[in-house]
């Protein structure tokens, strides 16, 4: 058995090098945005948590508002991480795989129609995440990460594609970024609920 997972992870070690790699350049764009995020507190003179109605109210994308909507903070936040972890994942990637296709020409790995894979990752979905030009900042970044794993993942070591490896490396991607970014905002906000 073990040896059957050693000859599989053997055999898909670009895939999984490819998954880690975006999901790292995904912790990266976390803490970037963090700091984006401080060096806006730091612009409007508020300090701590002074900083955060104001974020609330301009930057916070529905997802995160939702963790105050509910009657108590712990079904806030377990309906915001099914839907942000579980749903969204499996909804949105569903699009994207949609969107990689039609941008796929013959050959998996070869992109027929680039500025259609670039604007519908990049400024489709920031906007459709409903944040502005915050959102498009933000989800839309993830968007492209998104897209070059697609391409990345979608090949196997012998030469066929699979479809089902690249959606799940997107879905997996996407989840972890989500529970990231609902983990730093309990961190951020842990004193309002």
């Amino acid at each position: 058995m073990l040896g059957k997972m050693n000859a599989w992870v053997q055999a898909n070690r670009n895939r999984l090098g490819e998954t880690g790699v975006t999901f790292m350049l995904v912790w990266l764009w976390v803490t970037l945005v963090l700091m984006a995020m401080n060096l806006y507190a730091i612009k409007e003179g508020a300090v701590g948590l002074d900083i955060v109605p104001k974020l609330y109210d301009e930057m916070l994308p529905y997802p995160l508002k939702s963790l105050f909507a509910a009657s108590s903070p712990g079904e806030s936040f377990l309906w915001a991480f099914f839907g942000a972890c579980i749903m969204a994942p499996l909804v949105e990637e569903t699009f994207r795989a949609g969107l990689c296709e039609l941008c796929t020409g013959d050959e998996p790995d070869k992109v027929k129609h680039v500025f259609v894979l670039l604007a519908g990752s990049f400024l489709g979905f920031g906007l459709l995440h409903g944040g502005g030009y915050f959102s498009i900042f933000i989800q839309g970044s993830l968007g492209l990460l998104l897209g070059r794993l697609w391409f990345r993942t979608i090949r196997g070591p012998d030469g066929k594609t699979s479809k089902l490896w690249a959606y799940g490396a997107n879905v997996f991607v996407h989840a972890a970024y989500n529970f990231c970014v609902l983990g730093v905002q309990l961190l951020v906000l842990r004193s309002h609920l």
